[in-house]
């Protein structure tokens, strides 16, 4: 270990170099930034913190053992209505945008020149990130102005026909009377999931990618396995090569507590070589769930989505979804187990009970289309969901994912915002509903005057999960007096980050170089999966727009509900301000 740092130590010895400048107080700090930034940046209280300043990169990092970016953003606000008339515009990201068009992008280091010291815990915006939206929406950018109930009525996406074409295409079925609520963030996804196994009397099934058993994710495998040991069903799938190279001790945690798991066939397998596990769904009782992009480990369940962790976004649902949730599941539990499963099968005597009883209640069946959907106001369209679980090729429903965004992509008339952890654009004819044709449709989209906005991941991301356990491990070494490794592994992640971000620019830019689609970069990491087309329809869920998802074992949730939609409207403005564009 200590011969691995001191190679890279000599290695990275001359890009550490830093120009130190002396320290400031608080006080000084924050009449220097209000003056650079023209009255933009304000203190809020007063603070005994000293910071560091670093002439190179044009940082204040604050005199902290470890980083706490929740409190550092505590000290400051972001003045948006001084930015707008500073930058003389009409919103925030239209300021935003005119002002790194200024600034020069370091090819090398993936980051824009700065014409002042930015906080370190800002990492790449230039201002405190913007953690409530007090202002009405449009101030933060024009493309937020809410849509009318006319222009909503407007939109293909609730032609009966267009629904119709979907259930053909995707053998699935609308369903209604869902309730909805989005879980931003693992802090408040992670405790509902807790919440869930603690109140199950009948069953919980899961299925994820990764189930760690870390600080966080043990309170997860505890109540999974206290359960188990109760006598309730508690089955969880989960992704088989991730989990038998990174998660074996968790695995056999699991196994010996009693919870039943099966791991999905994948990346490692002939017959699915090179796809991946990665659904992701908890259902309790038949009774609620919760489907989203969110794994198990701390990563996740600790984030804010400002702490310099991820940002994540599930979505909680009662009603008739949970049902098509569950059929879905005993479908991939028998599949994984190439038999047809006795006790697994059991719970399609019940599924099929809560399906006759949804259709005399008339919240399932296609003949109710029009009475759920020919609203005379938009905002009585509430929980108007589809299921989709897709398979790899060897576990049917193949590619219904991409089958869908591709129709949804071409029949959005005014908007469309994006949340994708990766972008990967692969030309490619070969495939009709691959990753090349789904960014053909969205380019097409743009290119008919829908107006895009997409966010996704750069230098600020890092490595992810990966970059989170290093910084974890540096913070460790530092706290039992060894900074000079941990300080070592900080710069080891600093130093490859920035080649995630150029991968990341060089196939945003082959793809959308020219079109009309805004491309924004996270300040943090992005994890969520979402989208929300013409301010009525969002799908939630496990589906990036890379060059795998299409072939991957994936889940999301599709709904007509303009409660969610609108909370989610919010979530993806709030994704944008805290945002760097790219050019």
């Amino acid at each position: 270990m200590k011969l691995f740092l001191g190679l890279w130590a000599i290695l990275l010895s001359s890009a550490w170099a830093i120009e130190q400048g002396p320290t400031h107080s608080f006080d000084e700090l924050s009449r220097y930034l209000y003056e650079s930034s023209q009255g933009m940046i304000v203190a809020t209280q007063s603070s005994d913190l000293k910071f560091d300043l670093n002439h190179r990169t044009k940082t204040a990092t604050p005199q902290l053992l470890t980083p706490q970016p929740d409190l550092i953003h505590s000290l400051f606000e972001t003045d948006v209505l001084r930015f707008i008339q500073n930058n003389q515009t009409n919103d925030f990201l239209t300021a935003k945008k005119k002002f790194y068009r200024k600034q020069k992008l370091n090819k090398w280091t993936q980051k824009y020149s700065r014409p002042y010291h930015y906080l370190s815990d800002w990492k790449s915006l230039n201002h405190n990130p913007i953690r409530k939206l007090h202002l009405p929406l449009e101030l933060y950018g024009q493309q937020f102005k809410e849509l009318t109930p006319e222009q909503i009525k407007q939109s293909p996406l609730l032609a009966l026909n267009f629904q119709h074409h979907l259930d053909q295409l995707t053998q699935t079925e609308l369903t209604a009377g869902n309730k909805l609520r989005l879980l931003s963030n693992g802090m408040n996804s992670f405790r509902e999931k807790i919440r869930m196994v603690k109140q199950t009397k009948k069953f919980f099934h899961a299925v994820v990618m990764v189930q760690y058993c870390d600080e966080s994710s043990s309170e997860m495998v505890d109540a999974l396995i206290e359960k188990a040991q109760e006598g309730i069903d508690v089955r969880l799938i989960l992704e088989e090569s991730w989990t038998r190279l990174i998660l074996q001790k968790c695995l056999e945690k699991l196994q010996n507590g009693g919870v039943k798991v099966t791991l999905g066939k994948g990346f490692l397998s002939p017959q699915t070589l090179f796809t991946v596990y990665h659904s992701k769904f908890w259902i309790r009782d038949g009774e609620e769930a919760i489907m989203g992009g969110q794994n198990m480990h701390d990563f996740e369940n600790t984030s804010n989505g400002f702490n310099h962790q991820t940002r994540d976004k599930d979505v909680h649902v009662t009603g008739p979804a949970v049902t098509d949730m569950m059929r879905q599941y005993v479908r991939i539990w028998n599949h994984e187990h190439n038999n047809s499963n006795q006790q697994m099968n059991s719970y399609l005597k019940l599924i099929e009970e809560k399906e006759a009883h949804e259709r005399s209640q008339g919240l399932r069946g296609q003949h109710l289309y029009s009475h759920w959907l020919e609203k005379s106001d938009p905002k009585d369209i509430k929980g108007v969901c589809r299921v989709l679980v897709q398979g790899t090729k060897t576990s049917g429903q193949e590619n219904i994912i991409a089958k869908a965004y591709i129709e949804i992509m071409k029949n959005v008339k005014y908007q469309m915002f994006i949340n994708t952890l990766s972008f990967n654009f692969k030309k490619s004819d070969h495939h009709p509903f691959g990753n090349s044709q789904i960014i053909r449709t969205l380019i097409e989209s743009s290119q008919r005057g829908v107006g895009i906005d997409l966010v996704t991941n750069g230098v600020d991301a890092g490595f992810g999960e990966a970059g989170f356990q290093l910084r974890k491990l540096a913070y460790k070494l530092s706290r039992k007096g060894k900074k000079l490794e941990g300080k070592m592994l900080l710069g080891l992640e600093k130093t490859l980050a920035p080649f995630t971000d150029r991968g990341q620019r060089k196939n945003l830019s082959s793809a959308l170089k020219g079109t009309n689609v805004d491309v924004w970069f996270y300040f943090n990491h992005i994890h969520s999966k979402q989208m929300e087309f013409d301010q009525i329809m969002t799908s939630t869920g496990s589906f990036n727009l890379d060059a795998h998802s299409h072939r991957n074992h994936e889940s999301t949730l599709i709904c007509l509900d303009k409660g969610l939609a609108d909370e989610s409207l919010r979530g993806f403005v709030s994704d944008l301000v805290n945002s760097t564009p790219v050019f």
